[in-house]
């Protein structure tokens, strides 16, 4: 057998929050192991992609407010760092229709409450302003502080630095089996050998269920399968650097992204998708996801082409009640996972990072993690 390696934490996982997570450890004297089952950089995950939204409006639980705001600085911090654009500034343009003025209100005062002026436009407005077709009962505010984070060379920027500071990136490392020794220890085997460490970090993604019971953890996760489109400006001149989020459908939401990855293509999506096995995602017929964009982008976006020009997938890995779970196994404390991040999880990937350390090395959160407990999922057994 293969000689093993000994560290005093071991991440599994090497996405954006277990690559966050080992950075910190590694930053705080820790001598850290990341463990990645694809070579990287890879497309299999969830952290994949050229772009993500950042933005301080929050339609999630408010326990997510310091995590963003937390991530923000982090991310330009990192950024001075490698010197290097990680961030761009893009006002995101928040869409909704009267009947849910309850939840536009609490957007809009979300951002407020993280020291931004939400700007309130007109149908009139907006239709002329980004050249779309709303209609007299829509709702929608600005957020100023909203910005679109190169994914690709965020992920790159944190196993860069984990590097800089002693980490050991394995990668084309899948984890076979996991075993709590009789002192206490950890000890993580593969193909390619074994990692024995004082801790454990687990931050599967879209292989959350699988991974975490191997450690006795049942964890209720969907994985979902993400048409990610790509649609074709008609007038260059209606093209801007705005993000944007419609909330308007009871069915989900719909989001995109300026033409960064592509020029002349702006990126629209559906906040969903089918259940997939996370090996098998592209295996099925996404034809329904794809005519419910292809309508919503002819109703709303007379600026586009009716038809996607390109098509690519993500995963979304997502809990009943679509918030995270970040916590330590009730048993075992020297293991921490995170997991079931819902969509949401790119943007927080250096706030959760650094609560999955500060847990790891026993001190206390910065922030109350009750929302995100696994507890709170009355079936669920740890």
């Amino acid at each position: 057998m293969a000689e093993c390696i000994k560290a005093d934490v071991v991440v599994v996982g090497a996405g954006v929050h277990g690559s966050s997570a080992a950075l910190h450890l590694a930053r705080a004297g820790r001598k850290t192991v990341l463990l990645e089952q694809f070579t990287v950089p890879h497309s299999r995950g969830s952290s994949h992609g050229q772009t993500r939204i950042i933005r301080k409006t929050n339609f999630g639980t408010p326990a997510l407010a310091p995590l963003l705001e937390d991530s923000y600085r982090q991310w330009e911090t990192i950024q001075a760092e490698v010197d290097e654009v990680l961030l761009r500034p893009s006002p995101l343009l928040v869409l909704g229709t009267k009947e849910k003025e309850a939840l536009m209100e609490k957007m809009a005062n979300s951002v407020r409450e993280a020291g931004h002026a939400p700007q309130w436009l007109a149908p009139a407005h907006v239709n002329n302003m980004f050249g779309l077709g709303c209609g007299d009962d829509t709702m929608a505010f600005l957020d100023p502080s909203g910005g679109v984070l190169m994914a690709d060379k965020c992920v790159g920027a944190l196993q860069r630095l984990f590097r800089a500071a002693n980490g050991t990136l394995l990668d084309g490392w899948p984890v076979d089996e996991i075993k709590v020794e009789q002192d206490g220890s950890v000890e993580v085997k593969g193909q390619r050998g074994r990692v024995r460490a004082t801790s454990l970090v687990l931050c599967p993604g879209p292989w959350a269920a699988p991974l975490l019971a191997k450690v006795g953890v049942q964890i209720p996760v969907r994985v979902e399968r993400i048409s990610v489109l790509y649609w074709r400006v008609k007038d260059p001149h209606r093209t801007s650097s705005t993000s944007f989020v419609d909330v308007s459908d009871d069915r989900g939401h719909f989001y995109g992204l300026p033409d960064i990855e592509y020029p002349g293509l702006v990126q629209l999506c559906f906040h969903g998708g089918p259940e997939v096995h996370p090996d098998q995602r592209d295996k099925g017929d996404f034809a329904e996801i794809r005519e419910r964009v292809m309508l919503y982008v002819k109703e709303k976006f007379p600026c586009l082409d009716p038809q996607p020009a390109i098509e690519e997938s993500c995963m979304y890995t997502t809990t009943p009640d679509e918030e995270c779970v970040i916590d330590r196994h009730s048993k075992y404390k020297n293991i921490v996972f995170s997991a079931g991040f819902s969509g949401t999880g790119f943007k927080i990937g250096p706030a959760v990072g650094r609560i999955l350390c500060q847990l790891t090395l026993g001190h206390p959160p910065p922030c109350d993690l009750s929302a995100f407990s696994l507890s709170r999922f009355s079936k669920s057994k740890i």
